[in-house]
């Protein structure tokens, strides 16, 4: 085990549970009171979050078996941080409807890619625990992260909390910038 990557990767991973627990605490909220859809029209809208993963997880795991943690990780990352910041600007009903399929693109399929990150990282026959070890840091750190976001919604809008989503993904990227991960099978291409 290379202590100083496990402890990165699982900060990287905290940083991208906290980002996704304010987009699953507050864009349905944001739907419902600040842009008055109704519940039916939320449920479309998370539920395009799940749908559009469902699609995305094998290409992003192919590709990051294929090319390397790094080079699906950090561009996916980045581009999922503006997505998060373009929910505070995004007008209904169509652009906010490509920013969140957009996002579905991301959204679940990159805790798979950690997943794999940290059994790359981790020693023969530790992985499970490794993993285990990983989720209990990263829910530890998310904790508070739903009361830190609905403190500035309520002091400065929903949007604030889409920014602190986007910037806590960002966070994640600075965790794995400098780290040496799994470069890919390059094999066969």
């Amino acid at each position: 085990l290379r202590q100083g990557s496990f402890v990165a990767i699982s900060a990287a991973r905290g940083f991208l549970t906290m980002g996704r627990v304010v987009i699953l605490t507050f864009l349905p909220v944001y739907l419902v009171e600040g842009l008055h859809f109704s519940g039916q029209a939320m449920g479309l809208y998370v539920t395009l979050l799940n749908v559009v993963g469902i699609f995305s997880q094998i290409p992003l795991g192919y590709m990051s078996d294929r090319y390397g943690r790094k080079l699906v990780l950090i561009p996916s990352m980045l581009v999922l941080a503006v997505l998060y910041m373009l929910l505070a600007v995004a007008p209904p009903v169509v652009a906010l409807t490509v920013v969140i399929v957009a996002i579905g693109t991301f959204f679940y399929t990159l805790m798979n890619v950690f997943t794999a990150v940290i059994s790359d990282v981790v020693g023969a026959n530790v992985q499970a625990s490794s993993q285990g070890l990983t989720t209990v840091i990263a829910q530890a750190v998310v904790l508070p992260t739903p009361v830190v976001a609905g403190y500035l919604v309520d002091h400065h809008g929903y949007g604030s909390a889409f920014v602190l989503a986007g910037v806590f993904v960002l966070c994640s990227v600075a965790c794995l910038w400098p780290l040496k991960l799994y470069g890919g099978d390059r094999s066969n291409v």
